[in-house]
């Protein structure tokens, strides 16, 4: 069976893994010009460069002994420290109610326990519905935690009010519950492996970054027959009879069909049902335009010290500040970085065409320096710009009422004989890499002996993703 994968990142590569495993032919179409779409690498001088932060952490040991079968074992293993910068003072995150409460000035820390009992009491008589981002967490944390650690932040992000964000979001990036929940975690830390329990310990290539891990799965799929096409945007389905013949693609520079038995898409989703030829019905193709993403601008700093801090991420909720997250390779990997420099990486939040997203190197690495002098990071002038690159479709939107204008999307892709489609964009849904490699290997499986739904399966739950 020749099956045919739209899409490099590593839900289309551990797809392709396994189905070359099973002597099936398979044919990569990626419209980058590497593997591993927002989980790829690229060296820039003596540094390592990644999309921000990735670290692999999964309770599955199964599939950690597939990633370090990837990575033929080279691997390192750090513990992990990402902090919230708010008010000159460093937060751990998640938050913990001791650190919480030695950094909080006593007045908002009264004001804060105060909301809180309020929230809670107001909740036994009228209990208030969990439909928005918002709600959510003041329900559970109350209006001055929400103001300070969860609204400013999530509104920066996304750039539309929390209100309008869907409950999914928060359930799926806070680990704790509650502040009770917070305190209890914090008084009787739980076991790793729990639920909602953060994985203190991940993986990460020993050199490389991030991106050796699809390098890795490339190499291994090319070496049994498989070809993956770099630089060839796919435009649409070519569908006879309710079936899935193959794709319509860029190659060369011109449009060409290309064929095959079955077609796993990996690539976002509601872009291609929204194209006027996908042979979508009008209302799936409604629904699909209606699905929004964030697009991230990543800039990329030299500096002239061999080391700005110990986190591997920092947050950076405050409005005066563009940059919403920054992260330092060398942390992750010291083969990321020479021992006398390093390098960050700075996000900022936009959409595609807007002022951010069309900055220069020149006018975003200035922008980043001057956040980084106002957090305390660095200092004026010890920076240098070192790269810059834009993702499109970086998080979709869980904007409120998404589900119903997701569901006939995949209902309408399910339907199709001849097409699975899975991954983080090919099912519209945030998750991390280990669910991504999961889906992609479960989809493999499943196409091969006939079962195209499972890698639906994985991560579809209400549990911790952060």
């Amino acid at each position: 069976m020749k099956v045919l994968v739209l899409g490099a990142g590593l839900a289309g590569l551990a797809a392709a893994y396994e189905l070359t495993q099973l002597g099936h032919e398979v044919q990569i179409l990626e419209a980058g010009d590497e593997v591993g779409g927002m989980a790829s690498s690229w060296k820039v001088g003596p540094f390592w460069l990644d999309h921000g932060p990735h670290r692999f952490h999964s309770r599955d040991a199964r599939l950690v002994e597939h990633v370090f079968e990837v990575l033929d074992r080279g691997v390192v293993i750090r513990r992990r420290q990402s902090r919230i910068h708010l008010r000159g003072r460093y937060f751990d995150y998640p938050l913990k109610f001791g650190n919480v409460v030695r950094h909080l000035p006593t007045g908002l820390l009264a004001r804060a326990a105060f909301d809180y009992a309020a929230v809670r009491a107001k909740e036994l008589v009228r209990p208030t519905d969990d439909s928005n981002f918002e709600h959510w967490v003041k329900k559970r944390f109350g209006n001055t935690l929400y103001e300070l650690f969860f609204g400013t932040y999530t509104e920066k992000t996304w750039g539309i009010p929390c209100n309008r964000i869907s409950a999914d979001w928060a359930a799926q990036r806070i680990a704790q519950t509650s502040l009770f929940d917070t305190v209890m975690k914090t008084l009787r830390p739980p076991k790793e492996g729990t639920v909602r329990s953060l994985a203190d310990e991940f993986y990460y290539p020993a050199h490389g970054g991030i991106g050796e891990l699809a390098r890795s799965y490339a190499r291994k799929i090319e070496a049994r027959g498989a070809r993956i096409a770099l630089q060839t945007p796919v435009h649409s389905l070519i569908v006879h009879d309710g079936r899935v013949r193959g794709v319509r693609a860029k190659i060369d520079g011109s449009e060409q069909e290309v064929h095959a038995d079955h077609t796993l898409c990996t690539i976002p989703l509601p872009r291609l049902m929204a194209e006027s030829a996908s042979d979508a019905p009008d209302a799936v193709r409604s629904a699909a335009s209606g699905l929004d993403y964030v697009a991230i601008l990543f800039v990329y700093l030299e500096v002239d010290a061999p080391s700005v801090s110990p986190d591997h991420w920092i947050y950076l909720p405050e409005r005066h500040l563009r940059i919403h997250r920054v992260s330092e390779f060398k942390n992750f990997s010291d083969a990321s970085a020479p021992g006398d420099r390093t390098a960050i990486c700075c996000e900022i939040t936009c959409r595609v065409g807007d002022d951010t997203w069309n900055l220069d190197l020149a006018a975003a690495a200035e922008l980043a320096e001057l956040d980084l002098v106002a957090s305390g990071l660095v200092k004026m002038g010890s920076t240098r710009p070192l790269d810059l690159r834009r993702l499109a479709q970086a998080y979709p939107v869980y904007e409120v009422g998404y589900q119903e204008r997701l569901r006939p999307l995949l209902s309408h892709a399910k339907s199709l004989d001849g097409f699975t489609s899975t991954g983080r964009q090919g099912l519209f849904r945030y998750n991390n890499m280990d669910h991504s490699i999961a889906m992609g290997r479960k989809a493999g499986r499943g196409i091969a002996h006939g079962d195209k739904t499972r890698g639906e399966e994985v991560a579809s739950g209400q549990e911790y993703f952060g």
